[in-house]
């Protein structure tokens, strides 16, 4: 079975290692709480484990992401622009 674990090893070889946000260089390391999902595990659960679902961030950015929201502020429109993106794709939603 395919792991979220096997996941972040694959997304971590082949991608370079910056916030999509702020760009920081994330170090050598993967660290789990790099890894961030657009479209949350809890309201998309089908579509955790795809590559094009996860964005690497810096801890700051993924828990303001997560927790604090994005809608409002202008440095995650590139993010937000992909978790709608990812919506039409996925789900012809807006």
């Amino acid at each position: 079975m395919y792991s979220q674990k096997h996941l972040f090893k694959e997304i971590w070889s082949k991608r370079k290692h910056n916030c999509f946000v702020c760009k920081k260089h994330l170090g050598n390391e993967a660290k789990t709480f790099y890894f961030a999902h657009v479209l949350s595990k809890g309201a998309y659960p089908k579509y955790k484990l795809l590559h094009n679902n996860i964005v690497l961030l810096c801890r700051d950015h993924h828990y303001q992401y997560d927790f604090q929201g994005s809608k409002d502020d202008a440095k995650f429109d590139k993010l937000n622009e992909k978790k709608q993106k990812l919506k039409q794709q996925y789900h012809g939603a807006n």
